[in-house]
């Protein structure tokens, strides 16, 4: 038996590292983005700061999904 599946989904960039992914069959979008420790990364070795709310990055999405 063999499973085939394609995923539907559009990202929209905002301001700065802030995305969404909208997900063929769901309401709600997923937010993306940069926080904590990625975000003092980027300060600390190219001097970019951001502002604006913090979202969950691509990396939290990938590990929450294999930990499942």
């Amino acid at each position: 038996m063999s499973i085939v599946h394609t995923s539907r989904i559009r990202i929209e960039k905002h301001e700065g590292p802030h995305r969404t992914a909208s997900i063929e069959g769901f309401g709600e979008p997923l937010h993306f983005g940069i926080h904590g420790g990625i975000a003092h990364f980027y300060k600390d070795k190219y001097g970019r700061e951001f502002t604006g709310p913090e979202y969950p990055a691509t990396l939290d999405h990938i590990i929450a999904g294999v930990a499942g």
